[in-house]
């Protein structure tokens, strides 16, 4: 009798741990039974024409014939983007190596100004850093890292305390 309440403890362990088995193994069965029926769509063997519809007709109307004005500014942007396309493609064949840039650091950062034609550095020397030694670092990068002519342009330095 004495041994009776850690029995029972022990066949209580054993009933719980089965219970959860057999509900794990139940829900396995339906959840694998709902997936096989959701996947299990009629596809129809031929499409579908939708019913003409009388407002598509009227909508697709007044989209061919455009005002005069929405063809011009149509006309017009064409033309703008054209020339957009073909500035890009100036700068691109006059700069090939400005997609290499900005040169950044800690202390600098390097881009180059297509409009003025010029680099703009901004310098950002710790105290008592050397701003010429910083100039020379940056020049000596964009030549030898970039393989970019610095020697035919010129060059905006701006320093920052």
């Amino acid at each position: 009798m004495e041994n009776l309440p850690e029995f029972l403890k022990g066949k209580r362990l054993a009933l719980i741990v089965g219970a959860l088995i057999v509900l794990l193994i139940v829900l396995m069965v339906f959840s694998t039974r709902s997936n096989n029926q959701s996947q299990s769509v009629v596809q129809p063997t031929q499409a579908v024409q939708p019913a003409p519809d009388e407002n598509t007709d009227i909508f697709n109307d007044s989209q061919n014939a455009q005002s005069p004005e929405v063809q011009q500014a149509i006309s017009e942007q064409i033309q703008a983007d054209q020339e957009y396309a073909d500035w890009q493609q100036s700068n691109s064949d006059a700069y090939s190596w400005i997609r290499k840039l900005p040169l950044t650091a800690v202390n600098y950062f390097v881009y180059f100004d297509l409009e003025k034609k010029v680099f703009i550095g901004r310098l950002y020397p710790k105290t008592g850093e050397n701003v010429d030694q910083l100039k020379s670092e940056v020049l000596n990068r964009l030549k030898t890292e970039k393989e970019i002519p610095v020697e035919n342009f010129q060059f905006e330095w701006m320093v920052n305390p």
